[in-house]
């Protein structure tokens, strides 16, 4: 599965060091797990029976740096850095990163109680990286996205990529096609980035946050100004 996507703004500066550290990370991980792999997996990848006994709890975490070969490690920091600085120019380095692990997190938890075989180790970051999909899709609902998947070639707008995409994990869960992956982990991602997205983008949240994004609502609403002073407004 593949993806490519139209830009909706124009560019102005911004760095998104989390999407930036978040790949260095990875990338750093991976190279420790092809020195040891099995020091890697066998104490850091998510063991959802060991979780619910209440051991390994780490795992909840350190399975999201960890990747089982190079395809996997590259489709999903591809991903990332597709969808990644657009969501994180408009919520922020603070809450971005909070995101990124809260939809983590919650395809974990719902890896762990749902999957059939919970004496094998999961590991990757598909659960975080397909909570940017979904909060990319609440953000930019009519953005164009290219698709390849299982030798055809679709465009879709967003809002119709990620329900298209909930709507065959769920499936292939169910049936058990993929038995390999963990769709339950996507799923939770997914349904992790939509609310926060939504519950990000309330008003009321913003201000209890106590972020500055009046830049990124400027430049949606209004579009960017090349003779307009950005330098004023502070990034989190």
């Amino acid at each position: 599965m593949v993806f490519w996507y139209e830009h909706g703004l124009e560019p102005y500066r911004f760095n998104p060091i989390v999407v930036k550290s978040i790949i260095i990370s990875n990338l750093v991980i991976f190279v420790l797990e092809l020195i040891n792999p099995a020091l890697m997996i066998n104490y850091f990848a998510l063991r959802p029976n060991a979780v619910l006994r209440g051991a390994m709890l780490w795992t909840i975490i350190t399975h999201m740096f960890l990747h089982a070969d190079f395809l996997h490690i590259f489709f999903n920091m591809y991903a990332l850095y597709m969808f990644g600085p657009e969501c994180e120019r408009n919520f922020g380095h603070k809450a971005f990163a909070l995101l990124y692990f809260l939809s983590g997190l919650l395809g974990a938890f719902m890896h762990i109680l749902l999957c059939p075989y919970k004496d094998i180790p999961a590991l990757g970051a598909s659960g975080a990286v397909f909570g940017i999909l979904g909060a990319y899709a609440v953000l930019y609902p009519q953005r164009r996205i290219a698709m390849f998947v299982f030798f055809a070639f679709l465009v879709l707008p967003a809002w119709a990529m990620i329900t298209m995409l909930v709507a065959l994990f769920t499936l292939f869960a169910i049936v058990g096609i993929f038995p390999t992956i963990a769709h339950y982990a996507h799923i939770g991602g997914i349904i992790g980035g939509i609310l926060f997205a939504i519950v990000f983008r309330s008003k009321f949240m913003r201000r209890m946050l106590g972020y500055k994004t009046a830049i990124v609502y400027t430049i949606v609403e209004h579009g960017y100004n090349e003779s307009e002073d950005y330098s004023d407004y502070e990034y989190y």
